[in-house]
């Protein structure tokens, strides 16, 4: 028994012995792979196994960790040799074996965890696009299957995580993109890492993004991979746009459907045809330069030969944007859809200049709603930077509706707007486009092209006019419309042409009609007329106005408003209308010179002429004025103390004159004709005018009536003529002319100035100072506003009284008198008043005063010696047979001296 014990001892001390120098031996070799690394044929034998699962690499040495197990440090992948090719680089790789592998003796990898890995894709030969921070576990299956867990990044600035499945990895390898060779899918100029990367660098995030992908497929067919994206981004700055609550899905495949590769016909879009993406984007705030979204929700598709946006969806001004459209590469047809309601000023940016000035002239309360759908041809692929005129423009076709209330236009205000649209051959149409403010109402269908700016446009309804008060710029169109009152909308019915770029060549054609209303304070009941405009020159034809319940009206076959010569033209007007409304309606200016003359009862008149309408500093400009106005029926009229119940004649408003001709009147029984001119801009006070007046047996007794005294014996008929050289209306000292005058059977004693004789001649004998003169004449000039006569004469049966002197515009006489006893006598008139000649002189007398209070003085006998001169009485007595003869009525003898 001792010896068996005894070598139990022995046996366990050398079996201890054994076991530690295997520990020591164990340590000994788990240190020297540590420090010194695996031998090199398990190195060998381990790359090899890599190498078999698709998987070059490159380190500076394997060694065995405690923890991680098998760890290659300092890992690199890719050809040394051909920089232009991707690079992945790490500080370490651990290798994971497969354990049940090992119990058969075999050394197999199950997979490698990365740490702090490096991809590096070459970019140009001094820039590249690097994938940092590269954490992931990547295990090896059954048919070469790749399964990647754990994988994340960091590329520009955002956060990546990958998982995926890929079986039959090691075809991957083989890509044409991985290889460095150019794809036989086509050009890359679309899809170059060169642009990638820049558009990477110019990218910002204010906290990182995150990017989740999934990527499963069989490396050996490019069509199974599918990759699935979501990422989130807090906030981004692009050059493009700034966002806000970023978030983004992804699905890309590659279908087996796609169109043939290499395909010349699409261009560029040969990168994209192998590929099936679909995607969703949504932003809480997205801003660019030319606009700013609350929100955003765009889904789209991409699947050859169709780029298709599903929906695209925008919070912006106010409104929300709503819109479709798809992309066909193979026809190069864009077709889309829109519905819409925001303020499109905040899209204005995007609008080319002349589109955003005018949409600067419109505002609305609430955006406009537009609905819209169409589509359009792009130029072939091939053809390089398209013109949108040349080449793109020509295919739109576009239709849709348009809508808006309480707008403003230009300061006009705008009740509702809808209309229909259609654009298509560069064609705009608009068929039935409404327009209302208030008593506004119009419809409107029409045409315009895109290529000549060329439109046509059919009008009608009724148009508030006190609408184009804010669309009047000048000062004269302004001050114009100013004059005009409106009590109701104007009718009208209208074809219209034009050219936008040329509005001055813009021509009409239809009627209108306007009730209620009023030219400076004016009214006019109704007013109808065809009208015809083209290069700045409205006609209207077969014009009609009434006024005054329709008592009063005008007529004409043509009224022409020349806009750009500012005047008014009438062709054969026809009127019958008072003067003074019509003086009102042109101007108070125009009021005030007429106002003196006046037609108690309403003229027929025919109207043709220019009149006016420029203004320059607030004056009239009148050098193109040219007006007839014919007074074609008699009409009563007056002017200052002259009246007449019949008048004819030509009124001619010529620049700033005046013009009357070819007037003819009843004046006191008798008849008068004569003309003027009245220049109504003389300068300073009054008015410089001529005229002349010829009448014939005018009453004169009823003119003595009308003109100085109503209870004036005058009797007689006078003719005469009067003609006034040159005068002013505001300084009688400016008067000149010249005129003659004859009465016959006349009694001319109760004018102060001539009777002033009759009471001495009734002392020598009653009646004498009062015989019917039967003839009175005489001729005269005025110079200066004084009235001089050396021919007056007035003869009776008794006598013959003389007159030579002057008379002034203010009444005032300076003359000499002289009566011829017994002058007129028949047969021996002569002698008898030869032989009474000392008498005469008794009578010759100088008369001073005025014509209504003449002051007679005696130049050869005191008055006092007057009276001894009865006695001749008993002369008169001699031919009281003669003077009986006559038949004379008994006149009034004269009240004073």
């Amino acid at each position: 028994m001792p010896g068996f014990w005894r070598k139990c001892r022995l046996a366990i001390r050398a079996a201890r012995f054994t076991l530690w120098a295997l520990l020591f031996i164990l340590l000994g070799a788990l240190a020297w792979l540590n420090l010194i690394g695996l031998p090199q044929f398990l190195k060998t034998e381990l790359t090899t196994n890599l190498r078999n699962r698709g998987v070059e690499l490159e380190f500076s040495r394997m060694r065995l960790r405690l923890i991680h197990g098998l760890v290659c440090e300092n890992v690199s992948v890719g050809d040394a040799n051909h920089p232009e090719r991707p690079r992945f680089s790490a500080s370490e790789v651990q290798l994971q074996l497969d354990y049940n592998a090992l119990r058969h003796r075999q050394i197999l990898l199950d997979g490698l965890v990365v740490h702090n890995g490096k991809l590096t894709i070459p970019v140009t030969p001094t820039n590249s696009l690097a994938v940092f921070n590269l954490q992931t576990e990547l295990r090896f299956k059954a048919n070469d299957t790749w399964l990647l867990d754990n994988f994340s990044a960091d590329l520009a600035g955002a956060k990546i995580t990958l998982t995926g499945e890929i079986s039959h990895a090691r075809t991957i390898q083989k890509w044409p993109l991985l290889a460095g060779r150019k794809s036989a899918m086509g050009p890359t100029d679309g899809l170059s890492f060169e642009k990638i990367s820049e558009t990477l660098n110019q990218i910002r995030f204010s906290k990182a993004p995150q990017i989740n992908l999934r990527i499963t497929g069989d490396g050996r067919d490019i069509h199974s991979f599918i990759v699935r994206l979501n990422a989130n981004a807090p906030a981004v700055q692009t050059p493009w746009f700034n966002a806000h609550g970023l978030q983004g899905a992804a699905y890309l495949t590659m279908p087996t459907n796609a169109l043939p590769e290499n395909s010349e016909t699409v261009g560029f879009w040969t990168n994209l045809q192998p590929f099936r993406l679909a995607w969703t984007i949504r932003t809480k705030q997205l801003t660019t330069e030319k606009f700013q979204a609350d929100s955003t929700d765009i889904i789209g598709l991409w699947e050859a030969p169709e780029l298709a946006v599903s929906k695209l969806s925008a919070q912006l001004g106010g409104g929300l944007l709503k819109a479709s459209a798809n992309l066909n590469i193979a026809t190069r047809r864009v077709t889309f859809t829109n519905e819409s309601s925001f303020d499109l000023h905040a899209v204005a940016a995007v609008l080319t200049p002349k589109t955003r000035a005018r949409l600067e002239e419109i505002s609305w309360q609430n955006p406009p709603h537009i609905r819209a759908n169409g589509f359009l041809q792009l130029p072939p692929w091939t053809n390089g930077a398209a013109d949108w005129r040349e080449d793109i423009e020509p295919s739109i076709w576009l239709a849709g509706t348009l809508a808006f209330t309480n707008a403003s236009v230009a300061g006009a205000k705008l009740d509702t707007v809808r209309t229909s649209f259609d654009y298509a051959n560069l064609l705009w149409t608009l068929p039935d486009l409404e327009i209302n403010e208030g008593g506004t109402q119009l419809r409107l269908s029409g045409q315009e092209s895109e290529a000549t700016k060329n439109f046509q446009a059919r009008i009608s309804g009724q148009f508030d006019a006190n609408s184009v008060r804010p669309f009047l710029t000048t000062s004269n169109a302004v001050r114009g419309f100013g004059h005009l009152t409106f009590g109701a909308p104007l009718a009208l019915e209208l074809q219209v042409r034009g050219n936008i770029r040329e509005f001055e060549k813009l021509s009409a054609t239809g009627q209108i009609a306007l009730t209620n209303f009023a030219i400076r304070g004016q009214t006019v009941d109704w007013l109808t007329a065809a009208v015809s405009y083209t290069n700045l020159t409205a006609e209207f034809l077969q014009p009609r106005l009434g006024r005054a319940g329709g008592e009063q009206h005008f007529s004409a076959d043509k009224v022409t408003l020349d806009i750009a010569g500012q005047k008014l033209i009438f062709t054969n007007g026809n009127a019958f209308v008072e003067t003074m409304t019509v003086a009102q309606a042109i101007g108070p200016k125009t009021a005030k010179v007429m106002e003196s003359y006046q037609f108690p009862a309403i003229p027929k008149a025919r109207v043709n002429g220019v009149v006016p309408l420029k203004h320059k500093d607030g004056e009239l400009v009148d050098d193109d004025a040219d007006l007839y106005v014919d007074i074609t029926e008699p009409t009563a009229f007056r002017w200052r103390k002259f009246a007449t119940p019949r008048i004819q004649g030509t009124v001619r408003w010529w620049r700033n004159y005046v013009i009357i001709t070819n007037a003819t009147s009843e004046c006191y029984t008798g008849t008068a004709q004569g003309w003027g001119n009245f220049n109504v801009k003389t300068v300073g006070e009054g008015t410089d005018f001529s005229f002349f007046i010829s009448g014939t047996n005018v009453n004169f007794h009823q003119m003595g009536v009308a003109l100085w005294s109503p209870t004036n014996n005058l009797e007689g008929f006078l003719s005469g003529n009067v003609m006034v050289t040159s005068a002013n209306s505001g300084n009688w000292r400016t008067w000149n002319g010249f005129g003659n005058a004859r009465l016959r059977d006349g009694v001319l004693w109760d004018v102060p100035v001539i009777g002033l004789v009759s009471p001495t001649l009734n002392a020598f004998s009653p009646g004498l100072g009062n015989a019917r003169a039967t003839e009175a004449a005489g001729s005269f000039t005025m110079t200066n506003g004084v009235v001089f006569s050396d021919t007056l004469e007035i003869r009776s049966l008794t006598m013959l009284l003389k007159y030579i002197g002057t008379v002034d515009l203010e009444q005032r006489v300076d003359a000499r008198v002289t009566a011829q006893l017994l002058k007129t006598m028949p047969v021996l008139g002569s002698l008898v008043s030869t032989l009474l000649w000392p008498v005469s002189k008794i009578f010759e007398c100088r008369v001073t005063g005025t014509l209504g209070q003449p002051k007679p003085t005696p130049i050869y006998v005191p008055k006092l010696l007057l009276a001894p001169l009865h006695p001749i009485r008993s002369m008169e007595e001699i031919f009281s047979s003669t003077s009986s003869s006559t038949n004379a009525t008994p006149v009034k003898k004269s009240s004073e001296f």
